[in-house]
């Protein structure tokens, strides 16, 4: 068959979906083909270096050896059981969450079990409560089910609950009702922040009360550095109105395309049906059940290592280089820093001028639902070499002491 052309092809714009006709004209992970050449803060991905290759590698041969029959063949739409096992011991252990197999789902990834969700509950123009700033990701997932987005502010001890509160009273006295609240409960994405346990316990409340659900995105919860755990809001929950998302993207590999879903079995039996995929990367599954029982708390430790190194690294140069007037967070876990520049400071332009200095950073508008954090960014520390995250800051630094000068402010 010859390639279609355009003067063939059909009027795509006529034919387009509601929740396609506004979509942007990249995608939300293109880059210009340079990334490679530059310092890269843009992107929560993990170490290249500490990618558990050689031990993958063993434990593919051992499962192509064992059980290659079942291992390349379609398999269960919530998971294969071998990795459920494996997960349902490690979220007893780590997280305190007590579930059997009825309560799990095995996603691509943390993204398909938000999109999976979203599908369950909201219709266009139904209302979501979000934290703001929040992950690039849910931003557009929520833009793609056509979610009301109602806002609620995060600061140093998390989601801010007396606005959550103010939200959802204002959407009852509406005469309506938020199908779900998003939380990223520990080192929140862009953020830092951790949500502290006394609030964990009013989003629980509040949920109870307003008859919502919780969606709890953890995809950060093992990497901590410093200060003590705080118990999943799933295990706050005595309602079964918390969904529980984890991945092995940070602490395996993002290319695996592993996530979890932990939620009620009415909840997981319903996702189950509207998930068609044919099971999600069974032979990847296979690989993961093989590798966490031997060598998962081993990596996990080695990664705190280099991160935490990483996260101080970006903290130093961040005093050392930032103009003053700046602020930014200090978190206990995770990959990021999220950075205030001085009022009337514009961190996409300079995000443009970053770039041409061999540069990449995230503007954190981003990670807002309108036009929000104008002057803020996102650091990820996980990525950038040790070497290269002071130079990286100082060209940050130097830019904005040079928008402060041509705004005619002392840098």
């Amino acid at each position: 068959m010859a390639e279609a052309t355009a003067a063939s092809a059909p009027d795509l714009a006529g034919l387009l979906s509601r929740r396609a006709r506004d979509l942007p004209s990249t995608p939300r992970m293109a880059t210009d083909g340079k990334s490679a050449e530059r310092i890269a803060f843009s992107y929560g991905f993990p170490d290249p270096a500490s990618l558990p290759a050689s031990d993958v590698a063993a434990a593919t041969t051992a499962v192509l050896a064992r059980a290659g029959d079942r291992a390349l063949q379609y398999g269960s739409t919530t998971g294969v059981a071998d990795l459920i096992e494996v997960l349902l011991a490690k979220l007893k252990r780590d997280q305190g969450i007590e579930a059997g197999p009825r309560n799990i789902l095995i996603t691509a990834g943390g993204s398909q079990a938000l999109a999976l969700v979203l599908d369950l509950l909201v219709d266009w123009g139904d209302a979501v409560i979000t934290e703001e700033p929040t992950w690039m990701g849910a931003v557009r997932a929520f833009a793609n089910v056509g979610a009301e987005t109602v806002t609620v502010p995060v600061d140093g001890e998390g989601t801010d609950v007396d606005a959550l509160e103010r939200a959802l009273v204002g959407l009852r006295d509406a005469g309506r009702r938020a199908k779900m609240i998003y939380v990223i409960s520990n080192f929140q994405n862009p953020s830092g922040a951790s949500t502290t346990l006394e609030r964990r316990r009013r989003i629980v409340e509040l949920a109870h009360e307003h008859g919502t659900y919780i969606f709890e995105d953890d995809a950060y919860h093992d990497l901590r550095y410093e200060g003590e755990r705080i118990p999943p809001i799933y295990t706050l929950d005595d309602r079964g109105q918390t969904m529980y998302m984890g991945t092995f993207s940070k602490i395996m590999g993002a290319g695996m395309r592993l996530g979890w879903l932990v939620a009620s079995p009415e909840i997981i039996t319903k996702l189950a049906v509207l998930k068609i995929d044919g099971g999600t990367n069974i032979f990847g599954s296979y690989v993961a059940a093989e590798w966490v029982p031997n060598h998962l708390d081993e990596h996990i430790d080695r990664l705190r290592v280099i991160y935490r190194r990483r996260r101080d690294l970006m903290l130093d140069a961040l005093a050392r280089h930032m103009p003053e007037g700046t602020t930014w967070s200090r978190p206990e876990g995770g990959f990021f820093l999220w950075v205030t520049l001085p009022e009337g400071l514009d961190a996409g332009r300079m995000a443009t001028q970053a770039r041409e200095r061999g540069v990449e950073f995230l503007p954190g508008r981003t990670c807002f639902m309108g036009d929000g954090g104008i002057n803020t960014l996102r650091l990820s520390y996980s990525f950038a070499q040790d070497e290269q995250i002071d130079p990286g800051v100082k060209v940050i630094g130097e830019i904005a002491r040079g928008e402060l000068l041509e705004l005619g402010r002392s840098a």
